[in-house]
């Protein structure tokens, strides 16, 4: 298979699409939707797959190089590859949310408690006052 075997149509339905895909993207983040910290690997995979819609020669040079007979098999290798990128994000990024929420309930905790004996301790103070 060599690249001219792609036909116009689907390199233009492939590029627009990865088009829509980046300005999408883009729109989450004008919105607030969508943090930069978060965007990046998104922005990233949508170059990706404009670079592979303009340029299918790509996929197939990665095909030859990775040793795989069949450019679908590298498409779906560098989309499991993007997944697992993606799962490992997403699980660090749950993680330090877990640990921020852990610390915070532990110093409202605190907080409550010393809220409970000023209160106690006013209580007291207000009883003596009283004749």
């Amino acid at each position: 298979m060599n690249w001219s075997s792609f036909s116009p149509v689907i390199r233009a339905i492939l590029l627009f699409g990865s088009a829509g895909y980046l300005l999408f993207i883009l729109f989450l983040l004008k919105k607030r939707r969508l943090t930069v910290k978060y965007a990046i690997i998104w922005l990233f995979s949508a170059g990706v797959l404009i670079v592979c819609s303009l340029f299918p020669y790509v996929v197939l040079v990665l095909t030859d190089l990775l040793g795989m007979t069949v450019a679908s098999n590298t498409v779906f290798l560098l989309a499991g590859a993007f997944m697992l990128m993606l799962l490992i994000s997403l699980s660090s990024a749950v993680s330090q949310f877990a640990q921020k929420i852990t610390r915070l309930a532990q110093r409202s905790a605190l907080l409550e408690e010393r809220v409970r004996r000023l209160e106690a301790a006013l209580d007291g103070l207000l009883q003596k006052k009283q004749p």
